[in-house]
């Protein structure tokens, strides 16, 4: 039931950004494409919850503690906060780039579900009873809320560059339907950004005090330790540039596509040559 359920959800989502797309491209179309593309993703979102719902129902589930978990989770905030967002940004743009993000998650945690062994998710299991449960939500939650922030401070980002570049040129002839304010984009970047960093500063300082607790090394060469580490500075660098340097919005736009559209480019990169994501595991 679980794997119909989700099976269910992604093809909605699919035909919900088809109908994006299509009002994108073709503004003529309007108000009876609009209304069906909400509600095919409001139907998505109704059979991905359902398919959360069987999930965290399963006795042999340890939360957030394999890949395959993690990035179903990812798809279904993304998709929450998505649709909280609505109001303030029912724009089939942003729609465009945002329900494709979320099916590419499914599709990720699909993958690594039939990837990762039996066997593996037992291991995964005793880690998370030895660790403890309180520490690893204290991890993986706030790496959970980075992951959804980024994807859509990725997603804003992208969009204020279009956006600012068609009023720019004032061009009508591609891409006519209207797009978000500029001011109200830079704004919810700004958030954004601030919420992934507080998020990562609460996974390095909760990775450090399970080291600490299991009298491990602080650091250790592993390519999610790092890429954590490295993240967590190019955030604070993009807070840099905006809060201090006072870079213009457009410039804050373009370091915030390079830095999160360089981490998940990786982050597929690494999933689709090692096939799993996971610390101490992933070049083994």
């Amino acid at each position: 039931m679980t794997h119909l359920l989700a099976i269910i959800a992604i093809v909605l989502y699919i035909v919900s950004s088809a109908l994006m797309l299509a009002q994108l491209w073709r503004s003529k179309v309007g108000g009876r494409v609009s209304k069906a593309a909400r509600l095919f993703f409001f139907g998505a979102l109704l059979a991905h919850t359902a398919t959360m719902g069987f999930v965290t129902q399963d006795p042999e589930l340890v939360l957030l503690d394999n890949g395959a978990d993690y990035f179903l989770w990812v798809s279904w905030v993304l998709a929450l906060v998505f649709a909280f967002l609505q109001r303030r940004l029912d724009y089939p743009i942003v729609g465009a780039f945002i329900v494709p993000a979320i099916v590419l998650f499914m599709g990720c945690s699909s993958y690594l579900l039939h990837k990762e062994s039996a066997s593996f998710l037992a291991e995964a299991a005793a880690r998370s009873e030895k660790t403890g449960v309180v520490i690893s939500l204290l991890h993986a939650i706030p790496a959970l809320v980075a992951v959804v922030t980024l994807a859509l401070a990725l997603v804003v980002s992208v969009v204020f560059l279009i956006v600012e570049r068609r009023l720019k040129q004032r061009k009508t002839a591609v891409l006519a339907i209207s797009g978000p304010n500029l001011q109200l984009l830079d704004r919810l970047n700004k958030q954004l950004t601030q919420v992934g960093f507080i998020a990562i500063s609460f996974v390095v300082l909760s990775g450090g005090l399970w080291a600490v607790s299991e009298r491990k090394p602080i650091f250790y060469p592993d390519t999610s330790v790092i890429s954590g580490l490295i993240l967590w500075v190019l955030l604070a660098c993009i807070l840099h540039v905006r809060l201090v340097l006072r870079w213009s919005p457009k410039q804050v736009s373009r370091l915030t596509v390079l830095v999160t559209a360089s981490y998940f480019i990786t982050v597929f990169l690494v999933l689709a040559f090692a096939g799993q994501v996971t610390h101490a595991e992933l070049w083994s």
